[in-house]
């Protein structure tokens, strides 16, 4: 959205923030079948980490969010569709520092132009032992970006109305102790070849119940 409605879906989106989100109770609808909900609970001495929630307008005035698609390094998240973001390091004096400091490095991402709004509620991963807040900034266009060739595949802006109203079961391949697995998942398709599962299926599913609030 543009000029005085973009302010106004900002504020609508900071005010939604402050107000006591749903927490595991979202995060449990997008939760993959094979991972227990006891899972979800974090456990003393969980590594912190961080990722970044960036809504634009488009030119079609629909709010976007960037999705990223890791390279295919043979790692466990290879390929996987995700949120730009990692690790907190020493160094890092916030969370949200974190968030933007990993999304420069990753989609050359400059922040100067962002606004911080608030974050979402930390979601725990068992297999890494990180506990990930989802931070959330806006912008009032599209940022330029720039893909880091060795961690990401692709950048995708994606409007969420299509990432929301596009909800699936997939099949999907999860490396486990060498192996590899096929489980059926619930995920977000918003295309035929981006499918969004596991943490970060998790994490938007508190940003689609913050947004049923306003009009996306």
């Amino acid at each position: 959205m543009k000029g005085i409605q973009w302010d106004i879906l900002s504020k609508e989106i900071s005010n939604s923030l402050q107000a006591p989100l749903p927490g595991i109770e979202a995060h449990k609808r997008m939760l993959p079948y094979f991972r227990p909900e006891e899972a979800l609970h974090s456990v003393p001495g969980a590594r912190e980490s961080a990722v970044l929630i960036l809504l634009f307008p488009n030119a079609d005035a629909a709010t976007n969010i960037v999705l990223i698609q890791r390279t295919e390094d043979g790692g466990v998240h290879s390929g996987q569709i995700a949120l730009p973001g990692g690790k907190r390091e020493i160094s890092d004096p916030s969370l949200a520092h974190t968030a933007l400091r990993e999304a420069q490095e990753e989609i050359h991402l400059e922040s100067h132009d962002l606004q911080i709004v608030g974050q979402l509620s930390p979601l725990y991963v068992n297999v890494s032992n990180f506990l990930i807040t989802p931070i959330v900034a806006l912008s009032r266009q599209m940022p330029q970006m720039r893909r880091a060739e060795h961690e990401v595949a692709r950048i995708l802006p994606t409007s969420l109305s299509e990432l929301f109203n596009h909800k699936a079961e997939e099949k999907i391949m999860v490396r486990r102790a060498g192996n590899i697995l096929r489980w059926k998942v619930p995920a977000y398709k918003p295309q035929s070849d981006v499918v969004v599962w596991g943490a970060t299926a998790m994490i938007l599913a508190e940003l689609e119940w913050i947004c049923s609030r306003w009009n996306h």
